[in-house]
């Protein structure tokens, strides 16, 4: 907490210090928005004319939150002329400037869309790479060169403030509690495993990342460090319109993907369909050494091993939007994913018991994994007087099957006995379904009411089956002691309501959730159902303060929780590794997290710097522990621990080079100490470590540009030991043909072969060190061709408008 209290301290002193304060400003001010959605209008020009002959007298283009102001205006009477692309001109009524009247405040003006064709028209503005609005960070994405070719999980280690380990998981400000929203809603697909439908969606699909650190209480809870929001692209252009890909990689890797979009009138179709195919080698490698509690004697176990599969990917995505009248709307997507591959691993195993070799052996497998997911998602709004009163009703429902087959071979060395055989076949069967309804309403021109409900259902089925090949009959024979049965079901009701408004130069968002959650844990093989059903409220504020136009102020609180899901829960280890087991705990507790953050933005058009810091007390946090069954047999499973603090400072840096290209730069620096005196592991644990990324885009010529990304991430603490440090460093280099429909890009993913997952516990009885890698440098050669009506403008030169919603 003194920490916090000093970065406070330091930030205020920041604030006064840092640049001259402003004087009062005069000049004519506002905010442009679309009449249909609210949405702020990026790039609207607003001249001033003269009342008298209507002469231009100068003028401005909003920025994108879709403000403006003009000052060094004269005395005079004036009016205001509000221009777009692709809306009906708008010209205000008459303005009058005078010596004790020279600032002009003209609200909130909305632009129609226009249903005239328009010729075709080039803007060479770009869109802004990064956006900071009252409660999220956006990061405009469209000029990533990773996009032509890559994958959200690539696109993904280019964002500031996100890290990615070997295997695709995710982390915001180090902590892997966050929640990962498709669209601003939860999606189907990341359920079960998030960091693998990551690697199948092309990067080329979004739009924007968001990141929202203190969420409000419209979203849910979950996720103690906040919320990645992946906003997709939608095509708006009338007819037919979309684009075409494909790309090739060392090692047989390759892919292909494409998505179209027809508009006629109101109705509106799409789809899309991606094929990815991989490669996939694995080393790992366990290192432990223990000590007999009973007989204090020495144990050093070592296994080392490599894996190889060739995963298949089919990803699908469909449906259509429909404008009923005037005043509703209704929708329909669906989307599925199909992934089969077959996974071969080689394990070489050693034992050594008080210095003498007493086993040595391979336990190989054999893997058929397929998986199977489908989504589907309905919606419906009506407007009420107008398009600032809205009630929008959306369905979401999705099922899902996993299943590993495995298939494992003991070959013994030292003693050399027979060869043994025992299989294990895991299902994962899942049904979930969620219901929304969102009431939005705008009270003034300053205030915006909103309110809803939130019911969410799923359940889980785990049934696992295990068996060992009986020498005698020459068959197979159910393993008893290892086959069960786990069910989870849950049902979560919450109710929502939030209000921003604006008074002077402050912001406000404030908002209350209310939570009733109903949880059992069916551990069906031992008849034993475990319930953990509770009530919760979970407040929200958020503060913005206007030093200038230049600078402001931002303080954020939430209070969040990280709910127990199925697997964290399920206390039957799947036995992969008789020697390392890893399984949930039914007993686990939701943990809670009191997050504070207090930042400082400076943005000008091409600039935008913002330095913050912040505090997380968190209570029950989950930890992963390592148990020891017996003299040679690690559990691996969660525990709560009594408490845990961090504080931290973040430096976020992007900004537009202009011609040259553009950059963005973050750190983070954060504090930690642990107290896991509850789970037997002494005193409390404290450390510092960072994070820091740089992703740089350079045009070397109008059509050609290069980028590059780099991420590095200190050690970390853990209760039992640390995490190592990890770094990677993407290339990428683009170039566009006939007019930017067409474009060439060429990536190497991890250039240096350094990224890798190495961890160690350090206890009075267990010194472990592992290591896994995966051979992630990867050369991918990629094409994509745009046609239709949006392909006559290249990407990063049309106009774009951007959206805080």
């Amino acid at each position: 907490m003194k920490a916090f209290i000093v970065f406070s301290a330091a930030f205020f002193v920041l604030s006064q210090v840092s640049l001259p304060q402003a004087a009062k400003q005069t000049g004519i001010s506002g905010i442009v928005i679309d009449s249909a959605t609210s949405k702020p209008l990026e790039l609207t020009n607003v001249i001033v004319l003269r009342a008298k002959d209507k002469h231009v007298v100068t003028g401005k283009t909003t920025d994108s939150k879709g403000r403006f102001f003009i000052d060094n205006i004269p005395a005079g009477e004036f009016f205001l002329k509000y221009s777009l692309m692709g809306y009906q001109e708008y010209v205000s009524g008459r303005i009058t400037l005078d010596k004790n009247n020279l600032g002009f405040d003209a609200g909130t003006v909305r632009l129609q869309e226009s249903r005239i064709k328009l010729n075709e028209v080039t803007v060479t503005s770009q869109k802004e790479v990064f956006n900071n609005s009252i409660d999220r960070k956006v990061y405009n994405v469209q000029q990533d060169i990773v996009s032509a070719t890559g994958s959200v999980s690539d696109l993904l280690q280019n964002i500031p403030s996100i890290q990615m380990d070997v295997d695709g998981n995710v982390t915001l400000r180090g902590s892997s509690n966050m929640q990962i929203l498709v669209d601003g809603q939860t999606s189907p697909l990341m359920s079960t495993n998030s960091a693998d439908v990551l690697q199948q969606i092309p990067a080329s699909s979004v739009d924007k990342i968001e990141v929202i650190t203190n969420p409000s209480a419209k979203y849910k809870p979950d996720g103690t460090a906040g919320i990645i929001n992946i906003v997709l692209k939608k095509d708006s252009h009338n007819g037919f319109n979309g684009s075409v890909g494909a790309n090739a990689g060392n090692a047989s890797r390759y892919g292909v993907r494409a998505n179209v979009n027809y508009k006629t009138g109101d109705l509106n179709f799409f789809g899309s369909y991606n094929l990815r195919k991989d490669t996939r080698y694995i080393y790992s490698n366990d290192t432990r050494h223990e000590i007999d509690s009973a007989t204090n004697l020495p144990m050093n176990y070592d296994q080392s091993g490599t894996g190889f599969n060739r995963p298949i990917n089919h990803f699908f995505t469909f449906g259509f939007d429909y404008a009923i009248g005037k005043d509703d709307k209704t929708g329909i997507s669906a989307n599925y994913r199909a992934r089969k591959y077959t996974s071969n691993d080689f394990s070489l195993i050693n034992i050594v018991e008080n210095n003498v070799l007493s086993s040595n052996y391979n336990r190989d497998r054999i893997d058929y994994d397929k998986t199977y997911e489908g989504g589907l998602t309905g919606y419906y709004q009506h407007n009420f007087d107008g398009e600032d009163n809205t009630l929008r009703v959306e369905f979401h429902g999705s099922s899902g099957f996993d299943q590993e087959d495995n298939r494992y071979t003991n070959i013994y060395h030292a003693p050399q006995v027979k060869t043994t055989y025992d299989n294990t076949l895991i299902k994962n069967m899942e049904r979930a379904g969620e219901v929304t309804a969102d009431y939005h309403y705008k009270a003034a021109d300053n205030m915006t009411i909103e309110a809803g409900y939130d019911g969410s259902f799923g359940r889980h089925d785990f049934p696992f089956s295990g068996e060992y090949f009986d020498t005698l009959t020459q068959k197979f024979v159910t393993d008893a002691d290892i086959t069960n049965h786990y069910l989870y079901k849950q049902a979560i009701h919450a109710f929502y309501g939030t209000v921003e408004t604006e008074i002077g130069n402050l912001g406000l968002l404030g908002g209350l959730r209310f939570e009733k959650a109903y949880i059992t844990s069916d551990l069906v093989s031992q008849s034993l159902i475990i319930p953990n059903d509770y009530f919760k409220v979970y407040p929200t504020l958020h503060l913005a303060y206007k030093l200038s136009e230049l600078t402001q102020l931002q303080l954020n609180y939430s209070l969040r929780a990280n709910r127990p899901e199925s697997d964290d829960m399920n206390p039957f280890p799947e036995y992969q590794n008789p020697r390392n087991l890893r399984a949930g705990n039914p007993k686990l507790k939701p943990e809670y997290i009191h997050s504070l953050e207090f930042g400082y933005e400076i943005q000008n058009d091409n600039l935008t710097i913002v330095p913050s810091v912040y505090f997380r007390q968190r209570y029950n946090a989950f930890t992963w522990v390592a148990k020891m069954l017996n003299d040679t047999t690690v559990l691996n499973t969660h525990e709560n621990l009594s408490s845990d603090k961090s504080a931290g400072l973040e430096l976020v840096i992007a900004g537009n080079l202009g011609k040259l290209g553009t950059m963005n730069l973050s750190t983070s620096g954060f504090y930690q100490e642990i107290d896991a005196s509850n789970l037997g592991y002494g005193a409390k644990k404290s450390d510092f470590s960072w994070t820091g990324s740089l992703n740089c885009s350079i045009n070397i010529m109008k059509s050609l540009s290069f980028q590059v990304n780099s991420n590095y991430r200190s050690q970390r603490l853990t209760p039992q030991g640390e995490g190592l440090p990890t770094y990677v460093v993407n290339l990428a280099l683009r170039q566009e043909l006939i007019e930017g429909k067409l474009s060439v890009t060429g990536t190497i993913s991890n250039a240096f072969n350094s990224f890798k997952r190495e961890m160690k516990v350090d206890t009075d009885i267990l010194h472990q060190h592992t290591i896994y890698k995966r051979d992630s440098r990867i050369l991918m050669l990629g094409i994509v061709y745009n046609f239709g009506n949006s392909s006559k403008r290249s990407k990063d030169k049309q106009t774009e408008f951007e959206s805080t919603d």
